[in-house]
């Protein structure tokens, strides 16, 4: 009996270790096995894919012709659009491209297809995939048909066989009928005959009821209703002009307490800006932000981007931010900000790989950090304020 108890906590324990141990491959796996990725990309589109043999001068005629195309657009607008001068390509896999999604985009439109295994397909757009769907559900949609029509057809045949059965019933049925009619208009003529004498009683007791001034009772009822109603107005002009310097008065006080809410804000937020904590971990959360980010970005960049914005403002701010990840690509990949002329031009293509664990770690570190702990707790006050 011993045995046979060890044996089955042996069978147990064994499986147990196999689901753990594969949960924790499942984990690792997810964890340290790198998305992959790449993309290449061209706007305005002209032959190859990032060509380093177009010149500069002939981008700049190319751009041109976009400009006055949309120019006419805009002035025309029954003219018929042109199509998006642009190209892209995008591949994610992970796993040995157990999982694979790929993207592109042309001035068509675009494909997006997901696969398991490189065979079987999850997700697609293509015109053929499509098609292959609609010729599915429309058989679907003709055997619901079919289905549909044969119980139509039986639910008739029950129906004329229903009426069939009633014929047979009727004559029975008009003999129940006549009976139950003449009971019914008996007992509505006894109930109006009673209705009639206590109509004839009540008015008899009405008209011998008079008050001490030789008046009826309803007279001298309405002459005291007519006194009370006019005392009942002049009540409600006050009770009207109280509610409306209470309505007043209410209304200015909620004015008051929303200004003295908003400054208590304002005054503690300021209290925030000045906490060192919350200085320290706002200075915590940009570093690791900015590591998560690194880790993002594509390892490898080669091309060209161009670009001028309406303000020349927003384009140094933008070249500004761009040149903090600049150094990563420098020699392969050269930015050109305009700031005179409003344009876009790109010609590139890309490829990284993303870690999940290598972005959850330094998330976490940043979630249960103390000094984010402690800005956490004062936007919760700030927020019940």
């Amino acid at each position: 009996m011993l045995t046979v108890i060890l044996t089955i906590l042996k069978v147990i324990g064994i499986i147990i270790a196999v689901l753990v141990g594969l949960i924790l491959l499942v984990v690792l796996l997810v964890g340290f096995v790198p998305i992959r990725y790449k993309a290449s990309g061209e706007y305005p589109a002209e032959g190859e894919l990032n060509e380093d043999v177009i010149s500069r001068r002939k981008r700049d005629a190319l751009m041109s012709k976009v400009k006055t195309a949309e120019l006419e657009e805009g002035e025309n607008p029954e003219k018929e659009k042109k199509p998006l001068a642009i190209k892209a390509e995008a591949v994610v896999s992970w796993l040995l491209h157990i999982v694979h999604v790929s993207f592109k985009l042309d001035s068509t439109g675009y494909i997006l297809t997901a696969r398991l295994f490189g065979l079987f397909k999850i997700y697609s757009n293509d015109p053929e995939t499509v098609k292959k769907k609609e010729e599915k559900q429309k058989k679907k949609e003709k055997k619901q048909r079919k289905k549909e029509e044969k119980e139509r057809l039986k639910a008739e045949k029950k129906k004329s066989e229903e009426k069939d059965d009633q014929k047979t019933d009727k004559p029975k049925q008009e003999k129940i009928s006549t009976e139950e009619a003449k009971t019914e208009e008996s007992k509505t003529e006894n109930l109006i005959s009673e209705e009639k004498k206590d109509s004839d009683d009540s008015e008899k007791a009405s008209a011998n009821e008079k008050d001490d001034n030789g008046k009826s009772v309803s007279e001298s009822s309405s002459e005291s209703s007519s006194d009370s109603s006019k005392d009942d107005a002049f009540d409600s002009l006050d009770d009207d002009e109280d509610e409306e310097k209470k309505g007043i008065i209410g209304k200015i006080k909620n004015i008051y307490n929303k200004l003295a809410a908003i400054h208590k804000k304002v005054e503690y937020v300021k209290d925030m800006k000045d906490d060192k904590r919350v200085r320290r971990g706002i200075s915590y959360a940009k570093e690791k932000l900015f590591l998560i980010i690194k880790r993002i970005l594509p390892k490898k960049l080669e091309g060209r981007v161009a670009f001028g914005m309406d303000d020349p403002a927003t384009t140094g701010y933008i070249t500004g931010g761009a040149c903090l990840f600049y150094a990563l690509w420098h020699d392969h990949f050269s930015l050109e900000p305009d700031f005179e002329n409003k344009r876009l031009e790109v010609d590139a293509k890309l490829k990284g790989r993303i870690i999940l664990a290598l972005l959850v770690i330094p998330a976490a570190k940043v979630w249960f950090n103390k000094d984010i702990k402690h800005i956490r707790r004062r936007v919760g006050k700030l927020k019940n304020m």
